[in-house]
């Protein structure tokens, strides 16, 4: 008996420390951020290169993916970050409450970034954690995921990544915190950029956002 309780205890210590692994790489980022915070040392900082919305970036993006449905008109399309965030940025003024502001993106291989300035006092404050006690009404926010589109055309930003000051979420807590901001247009992790007529496709690179037309019906 004496031999079995000790395989027994050896192999509850095995499975303690695989759960302590695997729970240590899920939360890897997390524990970086807390360490970090202990020891006063400053956030990892973000390298990406973040693009301001241009002026009339918004007009000339809507009007270079119109010309998407015209007869005989382009197989693609291509917008820059700065387009893409006067896109974002006047899809967020036309509400009666803006949540989100001094938008900015950054473009990476099949990934779009944006970060701002970020409306929390409407967020239930579990869903923030011990962050709760210490934030404001307005926080800054990075958010980031890949592009795609659905059956209907429409381009999907499916949101794997979301950082409230230095700390970032566990992905598992992002479809919770996008339907509590009720973003217009949002489903859980997924929100509907506003490119107006259906599209075919979207590519993303570090130099632009490659919007192609929709197969004719």
């Amino acid at each position: 008996m004496g031999c079995l309780k000790q395989v027994f205890v050896q192999a509850g210590c095995l499975i303690l420390v695989l759960a302590a692994v695997v729970l240590g790489f899920i939360y890897r980022e997390q524990a970086t951020a807390a360490y970090r915070r202990l020891r006063g040392l400053p956030p990892v900082a973000d390298t990406a290169i973040y693009a301001a919305p241009t002026p009339d970036g918004a007009a000339r993006a809507a009007g270079a993916l119109r010309q998407l449905s015209n007869r005989g008109g382009p197989a693609y399309v291509d917008l820059t970050a700065g387009e893409l965030a006067a896109l974002v940025d006047r899809e967020f003024g036309r509400g009666t409450r803006r949540v989100f502001d001094s938008v900015g993106v950054a473009l990476g291989e099949n990934a779009v970034r944006v970060r701002g300035v970020l409306d929390v006092s409407q967020m239930p404050r579990q869903l923030l954690g011990p962050l709760a006690s210490g934030l404001g009404r307005f926080e800054p926010v990075a958010v980031g995921g890949p592009l795609a589109v659905d059956s209907g055309g429409r381009v999907l930003w499916t949101i794997t990544s979301l950082k409230i000051r230095d700390f970032p979420f566990p992905r598992s807590t992002i479809p919770a915190i996008v339907r509590a901001l009720r973003i217009p247009g949002a489903t859980d992790r997924s929100l509907a950029l506003p490119m107006g007529e259906p599209v075919g496709d979207v590519r993303v690179s570090p130099e632009r956002i490659r919007v192609y037309r929709a197969a004719p019906r």
